[in-house]
């Protein structure tokens, strides 16, 4: 399903939408046709809560090598923020282009820069002074060169696209990372409407009823599942139909209400999971994973970039009803390799898996929020 057409169905059939709004730079926030898109992970409807869903920052657990990234622009206090991200090599974490975009166009920090740098903070282990609690700084910083700004179209789409394409970054560290943090492989199969995926990361929380209550934090990491339901193809070549698919949707079902919100919209009707496992991303989760189950391991298949925000007559952020989503990794397979040297490992689509289908699971996206500096 092309963006372009899920948006005009927004403006049509639910005009109270507020729809996309990104903070895709330090203080830019995106507004298009009355809609916001803000690049969380979130609990269901209480007695779940956003407790219930920390990782214990172990290395056993499954989300060792899910970083939390601190971002300065500069030595201001204000210009530091927090993303999530994914190690992928002993020095290269995949995160959010919109993570590392200094003036929302696309333009990559400059990390030489007085005060500015990229530092990625590693929880896997739990108390003070482990080693895999460990702060590394980068020594280079990768943006994909299609990347223009979140909700920038290529030029010569019409004015009132809105793509959210190519939200895809490298972050390469200037030493090893912990050796009890976990590596992930890439999987570069074809994925589609239905699959289960992971999703982990450090951003903004809160629950399905209430929405988001809880601030993001660099030590603190969530997960939850959720499933992909439609997808946006490359906007490159104006959304066509036999282009990669670029980007992923899923919405925020639960509550014993009907919230089932692309089912509503006759987009897609997948399965509503458990409540203490639903979830939906937030502000800080930007850049995290979202993972399938290939034969026991987790593997990324995306990384999770935005959430609409729904306005006067919906439900409240980070609450039922809401939707998400990110990049399918699959569509820059050259640029992540290219960017790793080669380091990052690809997994392709193993035929018998392709005949049987893939049992995934999944967790969630964010965006970039301001943040104290990295205890």
């Amino acid at each position: 399903m092309k963006f372009k057409t899920v948006s005009k169905l927004i403006q049509t059939a639910m005009p109270w939408v507020l729809g996309a709004c990104a903070l895709a730079s330090a203080n830019a926030a995106i507004v298009v046709n009355g809609a916001t898109f803000t690049p969380l992970i979130t609990a269901g409807a209480p007695p779940d809560s956003p407790v219930a869903r920390i990782d214990p920052n172990l290395p056993t657990s499954p989300f060792s090598g899910v970083v939390s990234i601190n971002i300065r622009f500069s030595s201001a206090e204000t210009d530091s923020f927090i993303c999530t991200g994914t190690l992928v090599s002993k020095r290269d974490v995949v995160t959010a282009g919109h993570c590392v975009d200094s003036d929302g166009n696309g333009t990559l920090i400059d990390i030489t820069k007085p005060g500015a740098d990229v530092r990625v903070i590693f929880n896997a282990e739990p108390n003070p002074g482990d080693a895999g609690r460990a702060i590394i700084t980068a020594d280079k910083v990768s943006i994909n060169p299609s990347y223009q700004g979140f909700g920038n179209c290529p030029v010569g789409s019409p004015s009132s696209w809105f793509c959210l394409n190519d939200d895809v970054a490298v972050v390469h560290m200037n030493q090893d990372a912990p050796s009890t943090a976990k590596i992930y492989k890439m999987y570069s199969g074809e994925i589609g409407e239905g699959q289960l995926i992971t999703m982990a990361g450090y951003g903004t929380s809160g629950d399905g009823i209430n929405g988001y209550t809880v601030n993001p934090a660099f030590r603190v990491k969530r997960s939850g599942q959720n499933i992909m339901d439609v997808f946006d193809t490359d906007d490159e070549t104006l959304f066509s139909n036999n282009s990669p698919k670029e980007v992923w949707y899923a919405d925020f079902d639960g509550g014993g209400r009907d919230t089932d919100t692309f089912c509503a919209w006759g987009l897609a009707c997948t399965p509503i999971l458990a409540n203490d496992k639903e979830s939906m991303i937030g502000g800080g989760d930007s850049g995290g994973p979202s993972f399938i189950d290939v034969y026991g391991e987790l593997m990324l298949v995306g990384n999770n970039t935005f959430s609409s925000r729904f306005g006067k007559g919906g439900p409240i952020p980070g609450a039922f009803g809401n939707y998400f989503g990110g990049m399918m990794l699959n569509a820059y397979t050259d640029y992540l390799v290219s960017a790793t040297d080669g380091a990052i490992g690809v997994v392709p689509e193993p035929g018998s898996l392709a005949l049987m289908g893939l049992a995934l699971a999944g967790l969630g996206a964010t965006r970039k929020r301001k943040a104290q500096a990295a205890a």
